[in-house]
Order: C-alpha cells, then sequence, then structure tokens
C-alpha cells in the first residue's frame, strides 16, 4: 500500500514537472529576482514604507504631549507695569522696580507640561486618512514599477531566447555551407563543376562563420542587458530556451483596465488630492485643547526685594493647574479661499489624466489584441514558407550535383532555406512580443504567463 501512495506521488511530482517547463520555472525566479534585487524597486519599497509610518504618526497624534523641563539662569530683575507683545523679548516675572538695578542674580524653575487633543473635530482622522492615501499611492508607485521592470525582463528574456536560436539556425547554415564546400571540390576534381565553385564556397563559408561571431555577440550584449535589469545578478542555471518556437501563444480575454497598474496610481492621486482639500477645509474648524502643569520656581530675589543669591538655586514656590482652551479661526475661511479653489481644480485635473489615462490604454489594448491577431496568423505561415523552400533546397541540390545548375542558383535556394528558417523563429518571436505587448496594456503578467512554457 506505501509502494503505492509513493508511486502515486512520484506520478503527481512528474505531472507537475511536465506542466511547468524549465524556461517558465526560470522566468519566475527571473521576475522573483528582479522584484527583489533592482536598485529602483527596492527605493519605491523604502518609499512606500516611510509612507506607511507617516500613517502610524498621525495616528500618534492622540497621545497627549507631556514635556518635562528644568532651567537655570543669572539675570538682573528690573521689571515695568504695561502690556508688551513678547515676541523677540523675555518677560520679566514680579512686581515693578523702582529703580533699574545692574546687578544679576540667579535664578531656576523646573516644570512638567501636558497639552492634550482628544477632540479635532474629525481633522485628525482626515490627516490619517491622507496619510493613508499617500501610503497606497506609495505602494501603487512600486506596484508600477515592479510591473513594467518585469515587463522590461520578459523582453530582454524574449529577445536572449530569439539570439540563441537564431545562432542554432546560422550555425546549421553554416553546417551546409561547410558540406557544399566539400561537395563542391570533389564535383571540381572529377571535372563536373570549375574550380572557381569551391573557391567561392569557401569565401562563403568564412563569411558565414564571422557573422556568427556578430551573432554571439549580440547574444552576449542582450544577456548583459537582462543581466542589469534583473538587479546585476542572474538566478543560476540559466536555461537556453526554445519553447516559444514549439507553439503559439493564445490571447486571454481583456482583463479589466482598472486593475492596470497605472490606472491604480492615477486613482490614488486623485483621492489623495481629494483628502489634501477636505483636511484644509477641516482647518477652519475649532480646536479644542487640555492643558495641565505643575512647576517649581526659584529666585534670588526675595518677596521684600532683598537678594540672597543661593535662593536662585532652590525651588521656593510650587504651583499647578489644569485647564482647556477653545480657539476658533474667525477669518481664516476668507483667507483660505483661494487655495480652496487651488486644490479643487488640482483635483479636477488628476481627473482628466485619469479619464485620458484610460482612453490611452483603452485604444493600445485594441491596437495590441490587434497586433497579436496578426502575428499569430502571420506565425501560421510561415512553416508553408520554409516547407517550400526546404523543397526548393533539397531540389536544387540535386541539380547541382548533376551539374544541371550553377553555383548562382544553389547560393540563392540555399540563403532561400536560411531566411525561412529564420523567418520562423522570427515570426513566432514577434507573435509573443505582441502577446507581451497586449499583458502591458491590460496591466497583468498573467495574460503572458499564463500561456507561456506550456
Amino acid at each position: 500500500m506505501n509502494t503505492f501512495k509513493l508511486l502515486l506521488f512520484a506520478c503527481a511530482l512528474s505531472a507537475t514537472a511536465y506542466g511547468q517547463r524549465p524556461g517558465r520555472v526560470y522566468l519566475d525566479s527571473l521576475l522573483q529576482t528582479t522584484a527583489r534585487n533592482y536598485p529602483l524597486i527596492k527605493a519605491k519599497r523604502l518609499q512606500s514604507q516611510s509612507l506607511q509610518q507617516a500613517v502610524q504618526l498621525q495616528k500618534n497624534g492622540v497621545i497627549p504631549m507631556l514635556t518635562a523641563s528644568y532651567q537655570a539662569d543669572y539675570a538682573t530683575y528690573n521689571n515695568i507695569t504695561g502690556m508688551i507683545y513678547p515676541q523677540y523679548i523675555i518677560p520679566i516675572s514680579g512686581p515693578p522696580s523702582k529703580t533699574n538695578v545692574s546687578s544679576a542674580v540667579p535664578g531656576s524653575a523646573a516644570a512638567l507640561s501636558l497639552l492634550w487633543d482628544p477632540f479635532t473635530f474629525g481633522q485628525r482622522q482626515t490627516a490619517i486618512d491622507l496619510a493613508q492615501s499617500r501610503a497606497e499611492g506609495g505602494k501603487a508607485e512600486e506596484n508600477l514599477t515592479v510591473f513594467r521592470q518585469q515587463l522590461a525582463v520578459i523582453n530582454a528574456w524574449l529577445d536572449y531566447s530569439l539570439d540563441l536560436s537564431l545562432i542554432r539556425v546560422f550555425q546549421q547554415n553554416i553546417d551546409r555551407e561547410a558540406y557544399h564546400l566539400k561537395q563542391a571540390q570533389s564535383l571540381a576534381s572529377s571535372g563536373l563543376r570549375p574550380g572557381t565553385d569551391s573557391s567561392t564556397f569557401h569565401a562563403e563559408l568564412i563569411r558565414a562563420r564571422i557573422q556568427m561571431l556578430a551573432f554571439e555577440q549580440r547574444r552576449d550584449s542582450t544577456l548583459s542587458v537582462l543581466k542589469e535589469l534583473a538587479g546585476g545578478q542572474l538566478p543560476p542555471g540559466l536555461p537556453a530556451d526554445s519553447s516559444i518556437f514549439g507553439h503559439l501563444p493564445i490571447g486571454m480575454a481583456r482583463q479589466s483596465a482598472a486593475e492596470h497598474p497605472e490606472i491604480s496610481l492615477q486613482n490614488t492621486l486623485v483621492k489623495t488630492d481629494e483628502l489634501t482639500l477636505s483636511a484644509s477645509k477641516k482647518s477652519l474648524l475649532p480646536k479644542l485643547s487640555f492643558w495641565g502643569t505643575t512647576y517649581a520656581r526659584g529666585s534670588g530675589v526675595a518677596a521684600d526685594g532683598s537678594v540672597n543669591s543661593s535662593d536662585g538655586w532652590q525651588f521656593q514656590r510650587y504651583n499647578y493647574g489644569i485647564g482647556l482652551q477653545l480657539s476658533v479661526p474667525i477669518l481664516e475661511a476668507f483667507r483660505q479661499k483661494p487655495l480652496f479653489k487651488q486644490q479643487r481644480l488640482a483635483v479636477d485635473a488628476d481627473r482628466e489624466i485619469l479619464n485620458q489615462t484610460e482612453l490611452r490604454l483603452q485604444t493600445q489594448v485594441e491596437i495590441s489584441n490587434s497586433a497579436l491577431e496578426k502575428a499569430i496568423a502571420a506565425a501560421k505561415l510561415s512553416p508553408e514558407e520554409l516547407h517550400a523552400a526546404r523543397y526548393a533546397y533539397d531540389a536544387m541540390l540535386s541539380r547541382y550535383q548533376a551539374g544541371l545548375t550553377n553555383y548562382d542558383d544553389a547560393m540563392q535556394s540555399l540563403l532561400l532555406l536560411y531566411r525561412a528558417e529564420a523567418s520562423v523563429k522570427m515570426s513566432y518571436w514577434a507573435a509573443w512580443k505582441a502577446l507581451l505587448g497586449k499583458a502591458a496594456y491590460e496591466g497583468s503578467l498573467d495574460v503572458f504567463l499564463n500561456p507561456y512554457g506550456k
């Protein structure tokens, strides 16, 4: 019984491995590596986390402010009766003095002060909502950055797969040219073909090998770009994936435009501007604050005016108090009126940008659907071209061996076969590229990933 269960488990693992081809498994790992390591994505993630901390900061506004302080001074104590606006001037406590005394005395004080705003008439909650909206915007920007970067990685991955496939095609062409060179040399030795044919085939073979070096350099460059886009490090076990050249993609049903990361980001911008306007209007509401204090003071000047400097370092009087304060900004509405209009216009502008974004994406989805349909249709025709080119090449090869045709016709059929083989690869690659474009404008990588690797 246990053996039977193990057999079923092994079959399940085998089915899973078959359903996920190495290329798809590696691409998933590559996308995860990109999201984890790419510096710009890491920067956006850190910015998003910092905005989350701003939300907690606003929530902490309900915590009272409790401040402990101590001060010591050495100053004169000349005072006078009358009102004074205290900005830039440190007032003197105590009764007015009859004369000016130039001698200074020490003084000290310690205090514990409490300020609490438990009721803010909705201002605190609006500030929390605004911070939360900004955090959502940071997360939406992070998601959009990840989405765009992963699109760029998949695009480079397709280019790399094409380069590998074209190198294999070109290598087959080199092998055919090497075969033709040996054949031409044999036919020239037997007098069936002129000796110039072997020299010309040899020149073509050398030219093809030089072109192969250019193909390999392009492959290496594409791989370097892929490595950069993934954050400077590729997962181990890079496969030579050719799955995209074995089957054509199947387009998925259109996703909702609201799911696009760009739409999500624009929605958060509209919401943030609306909450900014709401917070500005809430600033017109009254403010209610509760306060409490206890403090002690010491002075080198006694109540009768006598001076004892050592008493300034000791606390002599103690006080406490509690209270509340209600403040109403009466004229603030008139002063802030242009600001409200400015913020309302900003909200309307962001809504129009949202409408423009939705319109652009909708248009691009329609274009990408048409491009995908035509790319798939072209890819389905390319094997027919290859079949015809191979038939023509085989026929021309037989005629050349029999001495019934010349070198130019043989090279033309060889070139036609090479182009047809490359055309099949490029047409399949173009179909997958078109599907990637569809995924980009619909805002979902699953549009591409679900058909890929099956």
